[in-house]
């Protein structure tokens, strides 16, 4: 049996913290007000100082918005999460989570690429490309406005791509398994590109710009794509361990 010397308890702000949470999920919902420090720490039977260290971890994990003057509130929380190292479709990820995929204002053409496409892509600028821009819904929410770009010397003339899963579009007609990406994960306003309109947002909401190159597994560039997340419907989290 341990001693009561060798016992270590968590911080009590860590437990109110979980309370919160817990508080959250089950009595309030997004946009609802919550109590005030002075109301919540006699609720909690904490000090306003222990109270305020909590609500602090709260709003950086994106569970509350608070608004200097008027109070705190509970925030949207993303439908969608998922581990920045891992590789799948979004379609398949909407699946696993329990929505239905939709996709909608799809525009495929034929084109040439801009130097940076041909860049990623390894090609010259007089070879053309496929061009496919979509929105992606999980049930009927918008959640990622989506630009691919492939070699058009993959599909000769026929391309007969129905705007769902690109991954499984190449693996079932052409047998090209994306092996791995190279992401550059960029931050960026939502008003560029008129992106807010897309995913039904605010100009000065920030969006999360996955612009990345997808690879076969021969290491052959066969996928340039930019995905732009909403991250208030949509969560990356990343996974760390030691080295």
């Amino acid at each position: 049996m341990e001693s009561a010397e060798s016992v270590v308890y968590p911080p009590r702000y860590e437990l109110v913290l979980r309370k919160l949470k817990h508080l959250i999920e089950e009595k309030f919902k997004e946009g609802d007000k919550l109590p005030s420090e002075v109301e919540l720490a006699k609720f909690f039977g904490v000090s306003r100082a222990t109270l305020r260290e909590a609500m602090r971890i709260l709003e950086e994990e994106g569970y509350v918005i608070r608004k200097h003057g008027i109070g705190t509130f509970v925030a949207s929380r993303p439908i969608l999460q998922t581990g920045m190292e891992e590789l799948q479709s979004i379609t398949k990820l909407m699946e696993k989570q329990g929505y239905q995929p939709h996709t909608k204002d799809v525009i495929i053409t034929r084109t040439y690429p801009n130097a940076k496409e041909a860049h990623m892509l390894k090609i010259d600028q007089n070879e053309e490309i496929i061009k496919i821009e979509r929105v992606r819904l999980a049930d009927n929410i918008p959640v990622v406005y989506c630009i691919d770009r492939l070699p058009a010397k993959l599909f000769g003339e026929k391309f007969e791509f129905k705007g769902e899963s690109l991954f499984d579009y190449l693996n079932d007609n052409l047998g090209i398994y994306i092996a791995y990406a190279v992401s550059d994960i960029i931050p960026m306003l939502a008003e560029k590109n008129g992106i807010y309109k897309k995913l039904e947002l605010e100009k000065n909401d920030v969006v999360l710009l996955l612009d990345q190159i997808h690879f076969d597994q021969s290491d052959t560039p066969i996928l340039y794509s930019s995905n732009f997340f909403s991250p208030k419907k949509f969560r990356f989290y990343i996974v760390r361990k030691r080295v």
